[in-house]
């Protein structure tokens, strides 16, 4: 299990490192994109140790202009108006093919819409903290990602699938960050844990097959952090897809300098 180990802290140093780059960006970028709402229950752990599990993750949203562009969401009722609906996109492409059947449907009214990047945890905190309103966040998986998770587990039934990493008894397996804390890993990309897979797999096979791949929907993980007392919810890491988080990191270095 040595190899284990030393696989896993070097790939967590490297993602810390990745983070640590994106963070100044996802949080530039998304800053004073939100103004919202949505109340959600009292927290099973304190609120600022969920926000700090988010603060990495970049997702889209679309805007138009006169701020974020609002869905209609499912309607219970047929007396009573359809709440709307925050469409949070955790790749750029669903968010660009939304915009292109946007532009073929209504090119004048579509004329005005941009995808903006902006934070998980920007997202999550300005709409519980608006109760004012009611709005619903709708996530939206990377079409690749819900289509690995399918085919990993027929038990998936939707929603952003976060993959981690589970011992022969379905218990999470443990593995140390960078600080040499035992945390809890959930990545939103399989084949970021693949990698973590393959090395461990060709240094030490015993210790590979002792690990199967998991999947729980980030809906069903920020419930659970809102609502169990489970203590090893503080433990959890979630790790941004590094192809998205490279593309964030890109995009921004491209942008043209502002002038002065």
């Amino acid at each position: 299990m040595k190899s284990l180990v030393r696989t896993a802290v070097r790939f967590m140093t490297q993602r810390t490192a990745k983070q640590t780059a994106a963070q100044g960006v996802v949080s530039a970028l998304g800053a004073g994109l939100m103004g919202a709402i949505a109340t959600l229950p009292a927290m099973a752990i304190p609120q600022e140790q969920i926000t700090d599990k988010l603060t990495n993750v970049p997702v889209y949203v679309i805007r138009n202009g006169d701020g974020l562009l609002l869905v209609p969401g499912a309607q219970s009722d047929p007396e009573q108006p359809a709440e709307p609906s925050l469409l949070v996109f955790m790749g750029r492409t669903e968010a660009e093919t939304l915009l292109a059947e946007a532009t073929e449907a209504d090119p004048e009214f579509a004329a005005n819409l941009q995808i903006a990047t902006t934070s998980l945890e920007l997202v999550y905190t300005q709409f519980q903290n608006n109760p004012e309103e009611s709005l619903r966040l709708r996530y939206v998986p990377e079409r690749a990602e819900a289509s690995q998770a399918d085919d990993i587990d027929e038990a998936y039934r939707g929603g952003v699938p976060l993959f981690y990493p589970q011992l022969e008894d379905g218990s999470l397996a443990a593995i140390p960050d960078s600080t040499g804390e035992n945390v809890f890993p959930m990545f939103f990309s399989y084949s970021d844990l693949d990698f973590v897979l393959s090395e461990i797999e060709a240094q030490n096979p015993e210790a590979r097959a002792a690990i199967t791949v998991g999947i729980l929907p980030l809906e069903d993980m920020l419930y659970e952090m809102q609502n169990s007392d489970d203590e090893k919810l503080n433990q959890v890491r979630l790790l941004p897809d590094s192809d998205v988080i490279n593309s964030v990191v890109e995009s921004e270095s491209a942008a043209p300098e502002p002038a002065e």
